[in-house]
């Protein structure tokens, strides 16, 4: 191995909109991750997609070259469809092996663009937590410090096609601001990024995401979780996963017996994983 290149996936979203017909998301970052080999001792490219291809075949080009010589692998943690930020990590981890493998990393503005050239793109390759627009990569806002919130993940069940969701809601929808006091909501996160400010953005982004993408019993499954303790709720705005948040230094033990109640009581909800919000980026080693 010459190179390996980790970017993390997401559980959704923080919040998601469109304002004065800027389409805006804010990241959620977490530990599992999309990998990217590159490799001398052969010029196999193996576990690429039509994506990951084309982000192959785009990086060589703006690093001047052609071709790429070297092996490349690529695997994920990531199961695609389900608002999980699959797409992007793999994209950005092909995009970062080929580029650092040639010459060196390119900064997130270079990366932004490049994966945004391919499709919508989620913001997880930028430091930290960030808004920005998922149509063309730029940055809008950066969120620091992270905390690191404890999200119980389900799988709400089935897939979603983000690039044909982006490509209609646009379309029918592109002039439409999000709701005011979910604008005000995300403004507010600049100067209260808290676990407690957080989960209210989050929530209330949830609830006008259900003319979007509709996630059943959703006011139910957020009354039931925090009766019981969580901060609020978090959801794929064009996938099928909802998380459950939970202040940093929650008993994993409460975690998890609420996860299981909350399975119980709503047999539509898969239980998944239990992840942390983490700051976004990449992480490259060499050897």
């Amino acid at each position: 191995m010459l190179l390996e290149v980790l970017v993390p996936g997401s559980c959704g979203e923080i919040a998601q909109g469109w304002r004065d017909g800027q389409p805006f998301l804010v990241t959620c970052p977490i530990g599992l991750y999309s990998r990217a080999l590159v490799t001398e001792r052969t010029s196999a490219k193996t576990g690429l997609g039509k994506k990951a291809r084309a982000a192959l075949k785009n990086t060589v080009g703006y690093m001047g070259f052609t071709e790429f010589p070297l092996g490349l692998a690529l695997e994920s943690q990531l199961p695609t469809g389900k608002g999980m930020a699959a797409s992007t990590a793999d994209i950005v981890a092909v995009i970062q092996a080929v580029a650092t493998a040639i010459d060196d990393e390119l900064e997130p503005e270079e990366v932004a663009e490049l994966a945004a050239g391919i499709e919508p793109t989620d913001g997880v390759f930028y430091p930290g937590v960030v808004q920005m627009d998922y149509m063309t990569g730029k940055l809008i806002e950066s969120y620091k410090p992270v905390p690191k919130m404890i999200i119980a993940m389900f799988d709400t069940g089935g897939t979603v096609n983000t690039v044909e969701l982006h490509s209609d809601y646009s379309e029918n929808h592109g002039n439409e601001n999000s709701p005011a006091e979910l604008l005000e909501a995300v403004d507010s996160l600049k100067k209260d990024f808290s676990p407690g400010n957080i989960a209210r953005v989050a929530t209330m982004s949830a609830r006008a995401n259900q003319k979007i993408v509709e996630k059943p019993q959703l006011e139910e499954i957020i009354e039931f979780a925090q009766s019981q303790g969580a901060l609020g709720v978090n959801v794929a705005h064009s996938g099928t996963m909802l998380g459950i948040l939970f202040k940093p230094d929650e008993s994993m033990r409460k975690v998890l017996d609420i996860s299981k109640a909350v399975e119980a009581k709503f047999p539509h909800m898969e239980y998944f994983e239990t992840e942390r919000l983490i700051p976004g980026g990449w992480i490259i080693r060499q050897r």
